[in-house]
């Protein structure tokens, strides 16, 4: 699903000026670091920047659901992929919680949040093991 500059500023309007269209791959590129730098170490609290986070949450989480193609022919990739995008958006909503003046509680490691990504991990790690020492 290709978005038009109209559509991010509606989807994510406090991230918008940080999100790039690239017109070879229609991928959405993003300047998280720029945004991070000139808006996400603001005094706290602070509604936009919180705002900002879960929009960074959001924005992660929908680009992996557009690479589902591209990734779901290659596991290895795709549970990498998986795994940092859920890692990322977690702790953008943290540090939303944070910028709104609240508790985001204690860390909760993802192999704790989601055994499933850790399960497929521990998985692919065994085939790949498997698979070197059948070349050994």
């Amino acid at each position: 699903m290709e978005l038009t500059a109209r559509q991010m500023s509606k989807r994510w309007p406090n991230i918008r000026p940080w999100l790039r269209v690239n017109p070879t791959t229609e991928a959405i590129d993003d300047e998280f670091q720029q945004w991070f730098f000139t808006r996400g170490r603001a005094k706290l609290p602070s509604k936009e920047v919180a705002e900002g986070y879960d929009e960074w949450a959001d924005f992660y989480e929908f680009r992996l659901a557009q690479r589902a193609e591209e990734l779901a022919a290659d596991d290895h990739k795709r549970g990498l992929v998986e795994e940092w995008t859920e890692e990322i958006a977690y702790s953008a909503r943290r540090c939303a919680a944070e910028a709104r003046g609240e508790d985001p509680g204690e860390w909760v490691p993802q192999q704790q949040r989601r055994p499933d990504l850790h399960q497929a991990r521990e998985a692919r790690i065994a085939r790949l093991m498997a698979d070197l020492e059948t070349r050994s």
